[in-house]
């Protein structure tokens, strides 16, 4: 009878650390995915902020050369897979995706930004995009 009880005790011990292990395969699972998650928002982030200081510094180039100034720019069509605007709202470039907005000043110019390639030109003193 006492090795029945040995192999019995065996068996649950083994059972015992596989479940062991089961829960802190589940843990670390969910934490890595909470940490991939985090670290997805904070790229669109990134890419929003780059893609936004990218035009305005495109809009400043022009507006400190002189007339005749004409360069070709392009914005990409998503950020790495995600669809994200860009808006000008008085003298604000606003950049947003569905989880973030980043907002910067831009310098007065006439026209609108795209996705895709962009005009940027001076003309008579005047910065126009687009237009």
């Amino acid at each position: 009878m006492g090795i029945r009880l040995r192999k019995s005790q065996v068996a649950m011990e083994f059972i015992m650390l596989i479940i062991l292990a089961f829960m802190i395969m589940v843990v670390f699972t969910v934490i890595s995915r909470d940490r991939m998650v985090d670290l997805r928002k904070q790229e669109e982030y990134t890419a929003l902020k780059d893609v936004s200081f990218s035009v305005q510094s495109e809009l400043v180039i022009a507006t400190n050369v002189e007339d005749g100034y004409r360069r070709v720019f392009a914005t990409p069509e998503t950020l790495d897979g995600i669809n994200y605007t860009l808006e000008v709202v008085e003298e604000y470039l606003i950049a947003r995706s569905a989880n973030h907005e980043y907002t910067v000043k831009v310098p007065a110019f006439q026209g609108s930004v795209a996705k895709g390639n962009n005009t940027v030109r001076k003309e008579e003193g005047e910065v126009y995009l687009n237009g």
